[in-house]
């Protein structure tokens, strides 16, 4: 959770920066919108990640708090995961072999495909954060 503060902004203002912003990027779809918040999936051929915005405001200024919800990484993978696990045990069974190592290599691509999510959306975080911030003349 990050809380930043934006001056001179309204809140309607703000979420309708963040709508256009995820329209232009690919991985980006707006899932829901209220008032006062917006929350964005980051996909990428699996649902990654949830992001809200909260926005308060208070006076002229708005304070925003970013959420990030991982959660839909591990639901959405984890039967990828549990399938290439029931393969590889398959194979093993009849091939009439007991090799762990196979094991523990799938479990490995999994955690570094993860990772990799993790690092997807973060830097999509990034670049939402630097479109907020330019400034056209």
């Amino acid at each position: 959770m990050k809380n930043q503060e934006f001056l001179a902004l309204k809140s309607h203002e703000f979420l309708e920066m963040i709508e256009a912003i995820a329209r232009e990027r690919q991985t980006l779809k707006t899932k829901k919108r209220t008032d006062d918040s917006i929350t964005l999936t980051c996909h990428l051929g699996i649902p990654v990640s949830h992001i809200r915005f909260n926005t308060e405001e208070r006076g002229d200024n708005i304070l925003v708090t970013r959420k990030v919800n991982l959660f839909p990484l591990f639901y959405s993978s984890l039967p990828i995961f549990i399938a290439l696990e029931v393969i590889i045990f398959l194979i093993s069974y009849f091939r009439n072999g007991d090799n762990l190592f196979i094991y523990i290599l799938v479990g490995l691509a999994w955690v570094i495909g993860a990772g990799f999510l993790i690092y997807q959306t973060y830097a999509e975080l990034e670049e939402i954060e630097r479109n907020l911030y330019r400034i056209e003349v």
